[in-house]
């Protein structure tokens, strides 16, 4: 029994010792012809430090595996009898690899070798196999491509284009066949949505993957439907650093229609990045939305916005007025001269209408007039920290003259506001403001408000629903006066407002009918029992003349309680001098007075 645990011993120890690292990524097969030279790569992880600084060499495995018969070849100089003036190794410290070249190969330089960091193989290690061929047809070698966990890596495809241009793939290589991982017209497996894209050009066919994992580390090949296109297409080695310092962001942000996004984006500090951007995955491609040099793409202006701190290594991209069209996958992507870091975020909708920040959208003053500028905000920010500040294409300024107030009649904080006040405003002031929310030095939640000043004599249109602006027309909200987020009190001051003016419209008209019927009695006379609108004058004449200006008074027929014959009612001159009055009271003339 004794023995059989001491054997199953020295079995895992001999497994162990003949195991790759993952801090290392040497090719499993190199393939030379005889009399040529050949080389190769080894990665190492810059994690921890010491890997940049130790010693880097290549030995010849022994009878037992993972350990070393004798040195070949290290970074100090050293190498062997049997490779004498024949073989050298380079370290590239700032780029975490070591190359290693041999001249002259001849058939007993085929064999395994062990590559590695440190005093001997019991440190990082990786295990190669070197073959070296007479004939002229050499077998094309997996490329071996490296990349840190979370990170990404570029599969270049070179084909000898036949014919009208066929479609092009990156396959997954598995037990069952070639899995299509993404091919030319954009089509992506599942299972690798939001983490590749394709560029596609004349001859060449290149697919960057992010957000790599070590399920990834498997082999890869390039394939087109014309298999002649096919025969030399390379295959790729993949290997993933698990080792990483890195932390990971959110991989999916659900904001709610209307509200905003704060998508955390790490990279390494110590590595230098000449370009930093946010882009959206559509059509296999990645497009920057907006770029830490200022860059921003017109159809997001004043909404989106990038705070990159390269001290601590992390970016953050806000992005506000978010809508159903704002779906899908976004990428982070920091890009170096030697490499770059990527990272993958879906933004989903949310279906729950949870409060948020809220507040005036557009805002139009005239020149040398205050602005005010309101933002509500609802419980669950009450202890966090607000601004106001205003975009930039690239930074959004600090504001302060910020007032923070809070209606003290109500018992909750649904209410509380944060107001803009500018004073004397002048059309430089016009532009995007953003009032938002942040704690411990996070941005979270914010909103965009435009804020435009016109000379005074100019006015706002609005035209369904939509302002017009001198000819621009956008689908905003065109307030001056901040609207109150309680739509309970809003109704109330309303229908308080049209009930106020309603009564005085009904005062109005009452007192103008008085006045009319008061005008109209003090011209009639009674004539017997009837009332009659005959004039003195009529009476006297016995004649009249007829009035078209009193088209709408009543005439009482006397003739029926007579037996005299119906005669035609003749109109006199008061009648129509009071009818000019009638005119006049009606048009509001101030000239027109009446003499009692």
């Amino acid at each position: 029994m004794n023995n059989a645990v001491f054997l199953l011993g020295l079995i895992c120890i001999a497994l162990i010792a003949g195991a790759d690292s993952d801090e290392i990524a040497c090719p499993r097969q190199v393939t030379g012809k005889q009399y040529r030279d050949v080389s190769f790569q080894c990665f190492y992880s810059p994690t921890p430090k010491a890997n940049k600084y130790s010693r880097k060499f290549c030995c010849l495995q022994g009878s037992r595996p993972g350990r070393c018969k004798h040195t070949v070849v290290s970074d100090s100089g050293y190498a062997s009898d049997q490779f004498l003036e024949r073989i050298q190794l380079v370290d590239s410290k700032g780029e975490s690899f070591f190359t290693v070249t041999i001249v002259g190969l001849k058939k007993e330089d085929q064999g395994t070798y062990i590559c590695g960091i440190g005093q001997d193989e019991n440190g990082i290690k990786g295990v190669l196999s070197l073959s070296v061929v007479e004939d002229s047809q050499i077998l094309e070698d997996a490329v071996l491509l490296y990349a840190e966990l979370r990170g990404s890596v570029v599969f270049k495809c070179n084909y000898n284009e036949q014919g009208a241009p066929q479609r092009k793939f990156l396959c997954k290589v598995t037990e069952d066949g070639c899995l299509d991982v993404i091919d030319s017209t954009g089509r992506t497996d599942p299972s690798y949505e939001g983490r590749v894209s394709a560029d596609v050009k004349a001859g060449t066919f290149t697919v960057k993957m992010v957000q790599v994992h070590k399920l990834d580390a498997v082999y890869y090949t390039c394939g087109s439907d014309n298999p002649e296109e096919s025969k030399d297409t390379p295959k790729f080695d993949l290997r993933i650093n698990e080792v990483t310092d890195i932390p990971q962001g959110s991989r999916l942000l659900t904001p709610r229609p209307g509200g905003s996004l704060s998508a955390q984006c790490n990279y390494n500090p110590k590595k230098s990045y000449t370009e930093k951007f946010w882009c959206k995955l559509e059509g296999g491609e990645c497009n920057p939305i907006v770029k830490t040099d200022g860059y921003v793409k017109s159809a997001y202006e004043g909404t989106v916005l990038i705070h990159d701190n390269s001290t601590s290594g992390q970016m953050q991209v806000l992005m506000t007025n978010i809508s159903s069209k704002d779906e899908g996958w976004y990428w982070c992507v920091m890009i170096g001269e030697k490499h770059d870091q990527t990272s993958a975020v879906q933004v989903r909708i949310s279906q729950e209408n949870l409060p948020g920040l809220s507040g005036n959208t557009f805002v139009q003053v005239p020149a040398g007039d205050p602005a005010k500028i309101t933002c509500y905000y609802p419980c669950r920010y009450k202890s966090a920290e607000k601004y106001w500040c205003r975009w930039r294409n690239d930074k959004c300024e600090p504001l302060r003259d910020v007032e923070d107030t809070q209606e003290s009649q109500l018992v909750t904080c649904q209410t509380e506001e944060l107001v803009l006040t500018l004073r004397s405003v002048s059309e430089k002031d016009s532009g995007y403001y953003w009032c938002g929310v942040k704690d411990g030095g996070r941005y979270g939640e914010s909103i965009t408000s435009r804020l435009i000043v016109v000379e005074p004599s100019r006015g706002v249109s609005n035209v369904n629903g939509r302002a017009n602006l001198g000819g621009e027309s956008r689908n905003v909200q065109v307030i001056v006066t901040p609207a109150s987020p309680d739509g309970n009190k809003s109704g109330t001051v309303t229908a308080a407002v049209v009930s106020v003016c309603a009564a005085v419209l009904v005062v109005c008209a009452v007192f103008l009918f008085i006045r009319l019927r008061r005008r109209k009695n003090s011209d009639l006379v009674s004539v017997g029992s009837y009332r009659t609108n005959i004039s003195m004058s009529d009476l006297d004449n016995n004649t009249g003349k007829e009035n078209p200006a009193v088209i709408d008074l009543q005439e009482t027929d006397i003739s029926r309680f007579e037996d005299s014959p119906k005669t035609k009612k003749k109109g006199s001159r008061e009648n129509l001098d009071y009818s000019g009055f009638l005119v006049n009271s009606v048009t509001g003339n101030p000239e027109e007075q009446v003499v009692e």
